[in-house]
Order: C-alpha cells, then sequence, then structure tokens
C-alpha cells in the first residue's frame, strides 16, 4: 500500500479520483483527512461496513477521537499522533507506527482494532487504516484468564502469583522502593462446612470470601488463591509494619461475619501468617514458607489471629516447628508451585 502512496505523492496515477475508486475497493476499513487541519474527506465501503458511519457523521479527526474512543488514554494517545505526526512539516511519506485502540461503532458495540496511518504531506492527505482485532484479542484474554485467572474466584492463582511477585520485587530492588509484605490467609473450620452442606455451597463460600477479601484491600494490594481455601494477599509500596496488623484485623473481622451461601447462614473465620520481602526471605518460595509458619504458629495458640514470621534468633521457643515436609509450598519445573497435601490446621 505504501508504493501505491508513494505513486499517487509523484503523480503517477491519473488523479485523486483513481485512488478514491482503489481505495474505496479495499477489504481494509480505511478513512482520509486533509493535513493540517483534519477535515474527513473519504471513508471507504469496509469502514463504513465496519463502524456504520459516513462522511457526514464527522466533521474532522478530533469529532471522530472525541465521540468514538470510549478509552481516555487512546484519546489522549490518538492525539499526540496527530499533534506531532499529522501536523508535523515536511515533504515526504511519513508512516505512522501502528497503536491498538477500542473504537464504538454506530451501533454502540466496542470494536478493538488495529490503527495505522500514513501521511503524504505532498498531497496533503493523512490516510488511516483500521484493522479489526476484536476476536483475537478476546481470545488472548481468555488465554490469559486460563493461565493467571482462578477460575472459582476470579482472583489471580499460582501463576499470576509468580508473575507479579517478580514484576514487584524487581521494581523494588531496582528503585530501592518499600519492602513487599505478604499474607497467607487460611480459612478456619471449612472443611466441616464443605463435609455438611455440599462443595457447591463450598464453593460459593468460597466466591463470596474472595469478594470481602478484594473490598478490605487498598487499590495497590494483590489477591491470589493458591489452592483449596488458602488465599494470598501481596502488599507492595508498604509504608510501615503498621500496615499489616490493620490490614489483617480488619480482614479477620470482616471474614468472621456469617455468609449467607444458597439461602443458608455460614460462619468460618481466617487466620493469617504474614512475612516481609526481603526481611525474610529473598524469594517467593521462601517468604510463603515464612508465612505459612507464622500461620502455623498463630492456629496452634488460637484460631482467628495473625502473626509475623519470627525470625530463629528472636523467636522464643513457644512451639515445636512442624516438620519441614509439610511446611513446603515447592516450586517443580511444570508449575508454580506443585499442590501441597492439606495441612491440618482447621
Amino acid at each position: 500500500m505504501k508504493e501505491l502512496f508513494e505513486r499517487a505523492a509523484n503523480g503517477k496515477l491519473v488523479s485523486h479520483r483513481d485512488l478514491h475508486i482503489i481505495l474505496d475497493a479495499l477489504p481494509v476499513p480505511l478513512s482520509w483527512a486533509l493535513v493540517p487541519g483534519g477535515e474527513i474527506r473519504f471513508m471507504n465501503r469496509a469502514f463504513k461496513k465496519t463502524f456504520g458511519y459516513t462522511e457526514e457523521s464527522f466533521r474532522t479527526v478530533d469529532e471522530w477521537i472525541d465521540q468514538t474512543y470510549p478509552v481516555e488514554a487512546d484519546r489522549q494517545r490518538a492525539r499526540d499522533h496527530w499533534e506531532y505526526l499529522w501536523k508535523a512539516q515536511g515533504n515526504r511519506i511519513r508512516e505512522i507506527p501502528p497503536v491498538e485502540v477500542s473504537v464504538r461503532c454506530a451501533d454502540g458495540t466496542i470494536l478493538t482494532v488495529q490503527h495505522r496511518g500514513i501521511l503524504l504531506h505532498d498531497i496533503g492527505i493523512g490516510i488511516a487504516t483500521f484493522e479489526d482485532i476484536s476476536a483475537r484479542k478476546a481470545a488472548e484474554d481468555a488465554l490469559h484468564r486460563i493461565s493467571f485467572q482462578d477460575p472459582l474466584t476470579g482472583v489471580g492463582n499460582r501463576r499470576a502469583l509468580q508473575a507479579r511477585w517478580v514484576e514487584e520485587t524487581s521494581t523494588s530492588a531496582n528503585d530501592n522502593a518499600c519492602p513487599v509484605a505478604v499474607l497467607l490467609i487460611d480459612l478456619d473450620d471449612f472443611k466441616p462446612v464443605n463435609d455438611a452442606l455440599g462443595h457447591d455451597v463450598g464453593d460459593a463460600l468460597l466466591t463470596a470470601l474472595a469478594d470481602r477479601l478484594r473490598a478490605c484491600t487498598r487499590g495497590s494490594d494483590l489477591l491470589f488463591r493458591i489452592g483449596g481455601d488458602e488465599f494470598v494477599i501481596l502488599l507492595p509500596g508498604l509504608g510501615h509494619r503498621g500496615q499489616v496488623g490493620t490490614l489483617c484485623r480488619r480482614i479477620i473481622r470482616v471474614l468472621a461475619e456469617p455468609f449467607l451461601v444458597e439461602g443458608q447462614s455460614v460462619a468460618v473465620g481466617a487466620t493469617i501468617g504474614a512475612s516481609l520481602w526481603p526481611q525474610h526471605g529473598a524469594d517467593l518460595r521462601e517468604v510463603l514458607r515464612q508465612a505459612d509458619e507464622a500461620l502455623y504458629r498463630a492456629k496452634r495458640r488460637q484460631k482467628g489471629g495473625w502473626e509475623w514470621f519470627e525470625a530463629p534468633s528472636t523467636k522464643a521457643l513457644r512451639t515445636p516447628r512442624r516438620d519441614q515436609s509439610r511446611n513446603e509450598i515447592a516450586v517443580s519445573q511444570n508449575d508454580i508451585f506443585t499442590p501441597s497435601a492439606k495441612r491440618e490446621r482447621s
């Protein structure tokens, strides 16, 4: 297509009318506007069929952006393209790099498109193409959910935990930023509910519990379900350790309130173990293991509480340490964590 435009710019086509006919026949949604003013002069048949608009729908490119781009970030990016590329002076053909945007069609549906452009300064035209990639994006999103989302509760799974851990700790390590706190949350008395009322009720309870946990956390906190009735919360950008205690107490209080599940009132609770990166471990496996140890110690003392991990040098000999094989959350080559046997803490 660029060769076609170069021929047009060099006057090797008979007329702009010929260019108009050719572009109207292309199967790719396409429009053109005058440069640098931005007045829309043409939309081809594929454009009208895809989006449902005509040349009369919008007077300028700015109107097109304001009225059809529902995402503010997309609008700003498109305006930047217009400001720095379309309005730039020159006498050569300039390509606008591809950018992904959402477009609202005339019937209200939203399409995800890949937008490209070519500027023909010599003849005063800017040409934009829009490739509908909605189906591809939907497939990518579905694959992402399968890979990184717990299918029952909708929160992140183990792989998502590992990915975000790497992202958060890499940023913190490079920027000398605040520590990252890890909360390991285990339900109290969940197994009796599951056994007495059935797995459907148990699943509904876990979903409702995940919703309450979301409501407890800050916008920057990250929630994951790592298996069974165990959840993990990452707290990046931790200002001070007191924030952890505040959150733990809030979670324990909120989860202690009865749940109405399948028409039945169900009561459970939660115990929490907390650890801190990098003070309590160099990697996710180690920090989770320390949080698990703190959780076990809290369970031994009293359900429905929380504790920090205590390093051996500072920990009082209050409880015997569990057998290490029961305490491991193992990392394998094939998965982030291998499923471990349910610990008898309930």
